[in-house]
């Protein structure tokens, strides 16, 4: 059809994007209600505005490689080294003079061993016979590293870890060559996590479109589908005028545009009444086949075998209208904010993970303070620490001069065994870096004092800031299709804005509990599945069938 007939435009070849399961979920529900195929015009709409703006799209890209990189960082893998005095001393002065720590300068001399290894065998059995090595620090490296490293080294009989380390050691030492640049470059990367992109979806694109994407990842140095997943955030981000430009990416010609216009009106005028914005498109069909669009929901594996075990009983498409019995019993439970709140708890309670343990040394007129404070309080001393280092990392400050007085701090002859959080510790690690050497217990001192100093709102910091975990990603892997219509959707939709909640939360929670009450729900299944009041009869007939033979098969006659 050309652009002046009534319908859509053709547009071209479709192009495979994959994105988060978040952004996804997202786009679909602002691209809701919008009009058919709305999530690829929305698609479209997002990189036509990229491509419209090229002169912004470098420091964006560049901003979201580093954010992305930010998140998706594993932890340093610690290492204990040992040296003896004279390579001990050489190593400080170099990263003094760099103004970096011992562990960036291991990090390049590594990088640099494994990139030209050489003839290494004679050195590395050498180093391991030494007996003068007196010193030991400890260095923070990528697990990665350390792979490589033992799988070079062991093609010679044991992994001398150890030694090899100090080879690659001395090897800079003796050479340090360009070693600002490599400190850069080499001795920040860190290894990360591959990037949790959901399953494939295609979405059409016009030749016009497509070059021009082409030919700004070409210069860019990235790819079709990272400069779509920018464009999808920058939408999000940013979604003006929506309605308008999707309206003209779905129907270009003018015939409709009347139309449409007047049916988002209609949606306005609905939603500042308070009444559901969404009607049901279609009635269900007397066959019983489900009606509205299929919405992607994650699971983990546990709970989505066990709803196809429950719903196994039942006929087609029986996941989709369990998951729809259970949506609806949900909606129509009247504590349903409580049942929310105390998933996110066992949720949270399940993720946790564990603190780390620290040990805490103060001069025995702070720790009398300390131990004061905590009386007034009714504290335990790893409460009050972890408040002090959450106010400190929120607002660090000057905090040189104090780090340096309290550096010089003698005398510290009282211990606490204290705890925290593995992000927390790891940020006053991080911080402690920058000053050439591990300074982390002086830092988690100079917080304790400036929490003694200014104690503030304590109160409140104890009930919010001590209880806090840190928590590991939900394995929410498992995808499941649901059909949703859209009266349905709009009553999901307002729980969630009740409850400050989204769609996949209180799917899930409603999953969890179809689980557990799941008794006298077989007309409700029907019903879900075939809506045809004359065959409910004939349904109902072959569900006592298939239940006899199922109970003869468990070896009870009744």
């Amino acid at each position: 059809m050309s652009e002046t007939n009534m319908g859509r435009v053709p547009v071209g070849d479709p192009i495979p994007l994959r994105l988060d399961p978040t952004t996804k979920q997202r786009l679909e529900e602002l691209a809701a209600g919008i009009g058919p195929r709305r999530f690829g015009a929305l698609v479209r709409v997002a990189a036509r505005r990229l491509v419209a703006d090229p002169d912004r799209v470098p420091e964006a890209l560049a901003q979201a490689r580093r954010a992305s990189a930010d998140a998706r960082r594993i932890p340093w893998a610690e290492r204990p080294l040992d040296l003896d005095p004279a390579t001990n001393t050489r190593l400080s002065q170099l990263a003094h003079e760099f103004h970096t720590d011992r562990s960036a300068i291991v990090r390049v001399a590594l990088h640099r061993f494994l990139t030209a290894a050489g003839r290494f065998r004679h050195p590395l059995l050498r180093e391991d016979t030494r007996t003068d090595l007196t010193y030991r620090t400890r260095v923070y490296l990528n697990r990665s590293t350390l792979v490589r490293l033992e799988k070079l080294i062991s093609r010679n009989g044991d992994a001398l870890t150890a030694a090899a380390i100090r080879v690659a050691v001395r090897r800079l030492l003796d050479n340090p060559g360009d070693l600002a640049a490599d400190l850069a470059t080499i001795g920040t990367a860190r290894d990360l996590t591959p990037e949790a992109l959901g399953p494939r979806t295609n979405v059409h694109f016009d030749d016009d479109l497509r070059d021009q994407l082409d030919n700004l990842a070409g210069q860019l140095d990235s790819d079709r589908a990272e400069l779509m997943r920018l464009a999808a955030r920058q939408l999000l981000a940013n979604p003006r005028d929506l309605e308008k430009a999707v309206t003209e990416e779905v129907y270009r010609g003018d015939a409709n545009r009347a139309r449409l216009l007047a049916r988002d009106t209609r949606r306005r005028q609905a939603a500042a009444a308070g009444q559901p914005a969404h009607t049901p498109s279609r009635a269900p069909s007397p066959q019983g086949n489900p009606f509205g669009r299929r919405h992607v929901f994650r699971f983990d594996e546990d709970t989505k075998r066990r709803l196809e075990e429950l719903a196994d009983e039942y006929g087609p498409r029986r996941v989709s209208a369990l998951l729809r019995v259970g949506i609806r019993r949900l909606i129509a439970y009247p504590a349903a904010d409580e049942a929310l709140a105390q998933a996110r708890r066992a949720d949270a309670q399940a993720r946790a993970l564990p603190h780390d343990p620290v040990t805490l040394k103060l001069d025995p007129p702070t720790a009398a303070r300390f131990r004061a404070l905590a009386t007034r309080h009714e504290a335990s001393p790893r409460d009050l620490v972890a408040v002090a280092v959450h106010r400190f990392l929120a607002a660090p400050g000057n905090h040189r001069p104090a780090l340096i007085d309290e550096a010089a701090v003698s005398g510290l002859d009282e211990k606490f065994t204290v705890s925290l959080r593995p992000s927390a510790r790891r940020d006053i690690e991080r911080l402690a870096e920058r000053h050439g050497t591990r300074l982390s217990s002086v830092l988690v001192r100079v917080a304790v004092r400036r929490l003694l100093d200014n104690s503030g709102d304590l109160t409140g910091d104890l009930e919010n800031v001590a209880p806090v975990h840190d928590l590991r990603p939900a394995h929410h892997t498992a995808r499941v299709d649901v059909a949703l219509d859209d009266e349905l959707l709009a009553h999901l939709d307002a729980l969630a804005d009740r409850l400050g909640s989204n769609r996949q939360e209180l799917v899930y929670l409603a999953a969890k509990r179809i689980l557990r009450f799941h008794n006298n729900i077989e007309n409700q299944m029907l019903d879900e599945m075939f809506r045809a009041p004359n065959s409910r009869k004939h349904l109902l007939a072959k569900h006592a069938r298939r239940e006899k033979i199922r109970r003869r098969g468990r070896g009870s006659d009744t």
